[in-house]
């Protein structure tokens, strides 16, 4: 059977690596027999060097040796011939290229195990290695294997495989899987670039001295605070080289502590910078520590809070500056205060008691009052209509503190103009919501305002009443079966709040009186006064405690009031401003004796 040169080379090539190959015989005899002949040649040949190798002595047998190597170097060892095809492999090599027998990779290429671009690569590089005789060592290479295409990364060393003559027979090879290796050295890389980018662009100074106090690290920032555009500048540097020795050695003293393992954190320095006069700057150091332990060196931190120790200075400043204003504020309500509640309490004594006596009639009074602010947007006000008439006003506006305060004052000066109707309830409330609508026009102006006016004439013994929106006056009467009772005050309708509609129009209620009537006139904020189960206050029990205390004088009743406020309250602070006027009405003589 005759066979083409290139096939005829290639078994002269596996053939001369078989025992038994006679190299002086004539070349029409060297193979001179079938490829199945040749085949079976090359099996006995196997067969017959494997026994051999395993009766041969472990001593001083260097073929021994090196089967004994090939089967257990974990690293991938092949033989090729000239046209890159297998000729020998490890076990190792037989196992990358997913067999079980490294014989069964004889005769073999690339092209049965790789990608075909991957296989031709590989190619080209070793007939370039036949052709000129280099190879090369401790080459990086990527290769992709399986269904999935996983990538792994090896490191090879091929070189050109030579007979005894010195001639160039194929190449050989070693390769190492460094897949793991490489993969985590670049995962190191990122984590030491990223890290190095986050140094860099942090706004605080980060060093690293070694020892001998050279710098091994210094951030941009540090850099750029010394002035300094290049790292050759100053790694390999020491501090001295960069601050007068005053500051250096107080730098020192600190550093030596540092490194005898003693940190130092988040600690607060005035003018121990090296970079400039006066400034402020926040500090951190910890030792640097090798693997066993030992320290290498000094990590360190620093940031200038120069600007942030300024901006808390000035704040101090403003903060006292505010103190003092606040304070002076605080002087200013509290007169306002006394004010307010001087205004209101005229024509009461130091005992908050006030007493008029009439013709017929004699009438006295008593109040408690309370702001849940500095100021209340709760009033009331005692007019004296005239000799005979008595004008009791209690108002409530919506809101707290300068702006209702304020629009009491107002009515308060209302009230004044209104002389010519002072005695009709109904058309004082009229006038004021008018105004009050006017005013309310202003975003900033308080809403509404609820407001009750009452009128007694101490001659007649009669009573007037109108509301806008406001809780009704108690007054005791009695029932059906003649026992005492509080109950709101007859009116016949409650019109809107002051400062709703306008033009509105009110109703007064008159009913007379003919006995001693006791009035209680209050704002909202005593009966939704809540406890600390969210229970108010409620009208039924301030109707209680006048029915309980009513043997006692209006002084004497508006101080249990207070109290049973306060222990709703656990507090003597009020959620709302508290305004409570008593009324008391007598007769000076038996009713017949005054008709």
């Amino acid at each position: 059977m005759s066979l083409d040169p290139s096939t005829y080379q290639s078994l002269k090539s596996i053939a001369s690596t078989l025992p038994g190959y006679d190299s002086t015989a004539p070349e029409d005899k060297k193979l001179s027999f079938s490829p199945n002949a040749l085949k079976a040649a090359l099996d006995a040949a196997y067969e017959q060097g494997k026994k051999q190798r395993e009766n041969l002595s472990e001593e001083n047998n260097p073929e021994l040796l090196f089967w004994q190597l090939m089967d257990n170097l974990p690293d991938h060892v092949y033989f090729k011939d000239l046209r890159s095809r297998f000729i020998c492999v490890n076990r190792a090599q037989a196992k990358f290229l997913g067999l079980d027998d490294p014989n069964d990779a004889i005769g073999m290429s690339d092209f049965d195990y790789f990608p075909e671009d991957f296989a031709a690569t590989q190619f080209q590089d070793e007939q370039e290695i036949i052709e000129t005789g280099v190879g090369y060592s401790l080459h990086e290479e990527k290769h992709v294997r399986g269904e999935n295409n996983r990538q792994r990364f090896i490191i090879s060393s091929k070189l050109p495989l030579r007979d005894s003559d010195g001639r160039i027979r194929g190449t050989f090879g070693i390769s190492r899987d460094i897949t793991t290796r490489y993969l985590a050295e670049r995962e190191v890389e990122r984590q030491r670039n990223l890290l190095d980018l986050i140094i860099q662009i942090l706004p605080c100074r980060i060093f690293v001295r070694d020892p001998d106090d050279r710098f091994v690290l210094a951030n941009q920032t540090y850099k750029d605070a010394l002035g300094i555009k290049r790292s050759r500048e100053i790694i390999g540097h020491r501090l001295s080289e960069f601050s007068d020795e005053e500051r250096v050695n107080r730098i020192r003293e600190e550093d030596k502590r540092v490194r005898e393992g003693h940190s130092i954190l988040n600690q607060i320095d005035n003018d121990l910078t090296v970079f400039k006069e006066s400034t402020w700057i926040v500090t951190s150091k910890v030792p640097l520590k090798g693997r066993d332990g030992s320290i290498e060196g000094i990590v360190g931190m620093t940031y200038d809070i120069t600007e942030q120790k300024k901006a808390e200075e000035e704040a101090r400043h403003l903060s006292k500056q505010l103190g003092m204003k606040n304070a002076q504020f605080e002087a200013e309500l509290l007169v306002a205060r006394q004010l307010q509640e001087t205004l209101m309490s005229m024509g009461f004594d130091q005992e908050r008691s006030f007493l008029r006596h009439g013709p017929s009639w004699n009438v006295e009074a008593s109040y408690f009052y309370k702001p849940s602010h500095h100021l209340a947007g709760d009033f009331f006000d005692l007019i004296p209509i005239s000799d005979t008439k008595l004008g009791i006003l209690v108002c409530d506006v919506m809101g707290h503190g300068v702006k209702a305060a304020l629009v009491t004052m107002l009515l308060r000066g209302l009230i004044s103009e209104f002389s010519a109707i002072l005695d009709q309830p109904a058309k004082v409330l009229a006038q004021l919501n008018k105004r009050l609508c006017a005013l309310a026009e202003d975003q900033e102006f308080p809403r509404f305002t609820t407001a009750v006016y009452l009128i007694l004439d101490i001659e007649n013994g009669t009573a007037r009443v109108a509301n806008a929106g406001h809780p009704g006056p108690l007054w005791k009467t009695r029932d059906e079966t003649g026992r005492e009772m509080f109950e709101p005050c007859p009116s016949a309708e409650i019109g809107p709040a002051l400062g709703l509609i306008p033009e509105q129009e009110f109703v007064r209620h008159e009913f007379e009186i003919t006995e001693t009537t006791e009035f209680l006139l209050y704002t909202d904020g005593i009966i939704e006064q809540k406890d600390a189960m969210g229970h108010e206050f409620g009208i039924q029990k301030l109707e209680e405690i006048l029915l309980n205390n009513q043997g006692d004088g209006l002084a004497s009743q508006i101080k249990t009031i207070k109290s049973a406020l306060r222990l709703t309250a656990g507090t003597d602070e009020f959620d709302d401003d508290i305004c409570i006027v008593a009324v008391k009405m007598t007769p000076n003589a038996p009713r017949e004796n005054l008709d």
